[in-house]
């Protein structure tokens, strides 16, 4: 990241990356996971899950104020030593890079399933990690700009199943908070996942042109995720059903193939194409935060090598253990979990020891 004040972020340009790198593809089957615990009443558990990226922007907002020019990634090697503080960076890089596999492979099927039967799945990755790493290679600042594009596109998506409000049923939704506050919670933490790449704050709030705006852009961009999620999964359930749910990927998806849009014939075909452009933005930021932490581990010329070696194990990782959706759940139900926790322990450690300084206990 440069420094200049031309590439310097905006405080609305922080919250459209913040919001762009936690809503992707699984947005649509948030609804699958979370009603499995909590039933009709999942949709109160995504919002209550919103308390995770709210603790996590909290953090950022006191670390921040502290050290207003330094990330968590010099700060962990200030405080923990330049050797462990660097492999607690480089673990930090491998939970965003774990996200990558099965991003790619949700697209791909969408893309063979809806878009274009006829390519294989390693011509749609290539072509997915060709236009992220272009996208990531022109700087956070393009970034910033391109998120807020895409996010009038996710608006355009999640906005018109308020068309069919009067379609859906009050039954499907009752009763409320009938499955119980425990299960609530416990539904929560299905979906966790889907908020924990807010993070991404932690890198970026040292190249926001107002500094004042940190905490303001960080809530603003939780707020709206906790909305279009909380709204996602609403609407999904009172029009569908909890019973029939469970028989499709994309839970969503059933709500927007009952939207009705005048001028256009296929409401699905533009949803599919607007799906793929907002995974390969994510693709982009989550390639341009991994090729940031490793230039701070150590210094590297050939940026393209290392865009064509992630992209080389990613793809990789996809193909041999990823093949499928079942696969896929199968493997995140153990490595989202791990990165969440990782992630809460490493910001909240680095927050812990920036507060026992300022007591002057070594």
């Amino acid at each position: 990241m440069q420094r200049e004040k031309k590439n310097l972020l905006t405080p609305n340009e922080v919250t459209f990356l913040l919001i762009g790198i936690m809503i992707n593809i699984s947005s649509a089957n948030l609804v699958n996971k979370v009603i499995g615990t909590a039933k009709q009443d999942g949709w109160i558990s995504v919002l209550i899950a919103a308390i995770y990226p709210l603790y996590i922007v909290l953090i950022a907002v006191y670390v921040s104020k502290k050290f207003p020019k330094d990330n968590i990634l010099v700060l962990s090697k200030r405080y923990l030593g330049n050797i462990l503080g660097t492999i607690l960076n480089f673990l930090f890089l491998l939970s965003f890079f774990s996200y990558l596999p099965p991003l790619i492979l949700e697209l791909g099927v969408v893309i063979r399933t809806y878009i274009v039967p006829g390519l294989t799945v390693l011509q749609i990755y290539v072509v997915i990690f060709l236009l992220g790493a272009y996208a990531a290679s022109k700087g956070i600042k393009v970034l910033g700009r391109i998120s807020f594009i895409i996010f009038w596109m996710i608006l355009a998506i999640f906005l018109p199943p308020v068309s069919i409000l009067k379609d859906g049923s009050y039954l499907n939704i009752s009763p409320i908070f009938g499955i119980g506050i425990v299960n609530i919670l416990k539904g929560s933490l299905t979906c966790v996942n889907d908020y924990s790449l807010i993070v991404l704050i932690f890198l970026i709030y040292p190249f926001i042109n107002d500094r004042s705006k940190i905490k303001n852009s960080s809530l603003k961009a939780v707020g709206i995720t906790a909305i279009i999620y909380t709204w996602a999964t609403f609407i999904t359930i009172y029009y569908v059903g909890i019973d029939i749910i469970p028989k499709t990927n994309w839970g969503f998806w059933r709500v927007s193939d009952a939207v009705k849009v005048e001028i256009v014939n296929n409401f699905r075909y533009i949803n599919m194409y607007f799906w793929a452009i907002i995974v390969i933005k994510t693709v982009a930021i989550i390639n341009y935060v991994c090729m940031y932490i490793l230039q701070d581990i150590k210094k590297m010329n050939n940026k393209k090598m290392i865009y064509v070696i992630m992209a080389v194990v990613a793809i990789m990782i996809a193909k041999t253990y990823y093949v499928d959706m079942d696969a896929m759940n199968q493997i995140i139900k153990y490595t989202s979990p791990i990165s969440i926790i990782y992630n809460l322990i490493y910001i909240t450690l680095i927050a812990s020891l920036i507060w026992i300084r300022k007591e002057g206990i070594k």
